[in-house]
């Protein structure tokens, strides 16, 4: 039996934590704002050539469309093939849900729940198939930051105020996290026992499927923001995407839903040289390219879900009248 003293103590450790994380970013962004204008971010936002903003909204497409034909095979690999317009449906609308929303397990978890429970998935099943939607971009985001860390590191040093010798260190030992799970997958056979769950790890071919559609996400939705930087960024991809997934971190330990305003705040901190009304706008349109039109769009998919759907709330209900 788990101690409620120590449980309560994590539970408030956990809440101060991200309470403080928010109020620096919030800080950060007081201090920013006091200094520049929302005209000069508009008129920044207004410079950005419609072919950067064509070529970030292609990224971001391919991202959701990546995520999408994996969990086609996904379902197919933890039930059995349903079709594929329920889970391109499903993906495309649990992705941006979940991640506005925060809580992204919880959050797309219940989604997709109430999208394949009427496909017949036990709870179990839909426990498994939300455990390993999220595995690609957590695999592929350990990967790509140690790799940034040792590849990158002279260029970060600065940026991050931490010698080189240790990023380069850090970045190692990530590796060595980073492969030993590949060879935990490749020889652990037996189901691991989590309280009173037992979860069988992915096979061999799921896992470098996983690792591909991660690599792949990571890079386009990184590749958005890269593209609207101003020039002034002068920053190559791989230590941008350092400062990026380094970020991107910060926030999701900041439970804040997309990590709003924490993204941001990071960004100025480890891009000092960058005008920040041109790094604010650039990160207002990442985020109307690849956050906001998919929000949109997976409203959408969902009202249409529900209306037209024969396992949507409209037809059930109509059965259930009649």
């Amino acid at each position: 039996m788990p101690d409620p003293r120590r449980q309560r103590w994590k539970t408030l450790l956990g809440v101060a934590l991200s309470v403080g994380v928010a109020c620096a970013a919030a800080w950060v962004l007081y201090r920013t704002f006091q200094r520049i204008s929302f005209a000069d971010v508009l008129r920044s936002m207004r410079e950005t050539e419609a072919r950067t903003l064509i070529l970030a909204a292609f990224c971001a497409a391919g991202a959701f469309a990546t995520l999408a034909l994996y969990e086609v095979a996904l379902v197919r690999y933890v039930k059995h093939c349903i079709g594929r317009s329920k889970p391109v449906m499903t993906a495309l609308i649990a992705f941006p849900l979940g991640h506005a929303v925060g809580q992204a397990m919880l959050s797309a978890g219940a989604l997709r729940y109430r999208m394949y429970a009427p496909a017949g998935f036990s709870a179990t099943e839909v426990g498994a198939t939300v455990l390993m939607a999220g595995l690609p971009y957590a695999l592929a985001f350990g990967w790509l930051f140690d790799l940034s860390l040792v590849f990158g590191a002279e260029r970060l040093a600065p940026l991050f105020h931490v010698e080189s010798r240790w990023l380069l260190l850090l970045g190692l030992l990530g590796l060595v996290k980073d492969a030993g799970y590949l060879l935990f997958v490749r020889l652990r056979k037996a189901p691991i026992r989590l309280g009173g769950w037992a979860v069988n790890l992915p096979s061999v071919p799921m896992t470098a499927l996983q690792l591909f559609v991660g690599f792949a996400d990571v890079l386009l939705v990184s590749s958005v923001l890269y593209l609207l930087l101003p020039a002034s960024a002068d920053l190559s991809f791989l230590p941008f995407l350092a400062v990026y997934l380094a970020s991107i971190l910060v926030g999701v330990l900041s439970h804040v839903p997309a990590g709003l305003g924490v993204l941001e705040s990071m960004l100025l901190l480890l891009l000092p040289h960058v005008p920040p009304e041109e790094l604010l706008a650039a990160v207002l349109l990442y985020r109307a390219i690849y956050e906001v039109v998919p929000l949109l769009v997976a409203l959408v998919l969902w009202s249409a879900f529900e209306l037209v759907s024969k396992d949507g709330a409209r037809i059930r209900l109509t059965r259930t009248g009649s």
